[in-house]
């Protein structure tokens, strides 16, 4: 995010990290400085940005929360997208306004993340905390799109950023894992199911309701199919057996159509 930050033009002061090693590594990128100490960062810093993990954030904020913290900070802001913004409370209570602010993507190498990040939302949420008008203004400048997510939900919020990115590379995997066992190897796999993709999201990005995007044999209500799925299953991978149902059931419920309840269960 720092070197996308930086592109748009603004001033990057630098890092701090418990692994200096990686402060250096993300101030090689920014033209930045490694501080030695979060003490340090803060007095160089008009917006403090807390990129930690989940696990970390609360007992991080604690610690800024006990320093001497100087008064010309405008924000501190976290990046997680499972606490809301009460996690930085201890922060809050010492006069300072704080935020959330989540990209909504998943992050690779920096440099290839920074030009997708032009085009990604941020999560804010509704809660009263956030509702002043920073953190639009510093979008603004930014030219990214925000959402609004609901404080007392963002866990459910992160739930389904987590099906969407983390589980379909799972699916596919899943899949792919079944065309090798038809005989594919794995560039074929990779060359052949891209059209595929691409036309499914094709489906889902032209379709009003996600169900008209949909194709296949549960849809047709193609009973012969799936009992060949389902025997084939049993004989090549059936440990596969209950998540192939399971997800026939979630595209029965979709489609609010059961005829074939009786064999997804």
């Amino acid at each position: 995010m720092s070197l996308y930050f930086k592109q748009k033009g603004l001033q990057i002061g630098g890092f701090y990290s418990r692994t200096h090693s990686h402060a250096l590594d993300a101030c090689k990128l920014t033209g930045s400085t490694a501080f030695s100490s979060i003490s340090e960062l803060l007095k160089d810093s008009s917006m403090v940005w807390i990129t930690v993990s989940d696990d970390s954030l609360e007992t991080v904020a604690k610690e800024i929360a006990q320093l001497d913290i100087p008064a010309h900070i405008k924000a501190f802001i976290h990046t997680s997208g499972v606490h809301s913004n009460k996690t930085l409370q201890s922060i809050q209570e010492k006069g300072f306004a704080t935020y959330s602010a989540h990209p909504l993507m998943a992050f690779g190498k920096a440099n290839e993340s920074a030009k997708q990040l032009s085009d990604i939302y941020f999560s804010l949420e509704t809660s009263s905390e956030t509702k002043d008008d920073y953190l639009l203004r510093f979008f603004k400048k930014t030219e990214n799109s925000v959402l609004r997510i609901d404080t007392d939900k963002k866990e459910l919020y992160h739930c389904a950023a987590s099906v969407l990115s983390n589980y379909l590379v799972t699916l596919l995997n899943l899949a792919y894992e079944m065309f090798a066992e038809s005989g594919m190897t794995k560039n074929e796999i990779k060359e052949a199911t891209a059209p595929l993709l691409q036309s499914t999201l094709a489906n889902i990005a032209k379709n009003d309701e996600m169900k008209n995007a949909l194709t296949g044999a549960i849809k047709r209500g193609d009973r012969k199919t799936i009992v060949k799925h389902l025997d084939v299953l049993k004989e090549v991978m059936p440990n596969k057996i209950i998540l192939y149902k399971e997800l026939g059931k979630e595209t029965m419920d979709m489609l609010q159509d059961y005829r074939l309840k009786d064999l997804l269960g």
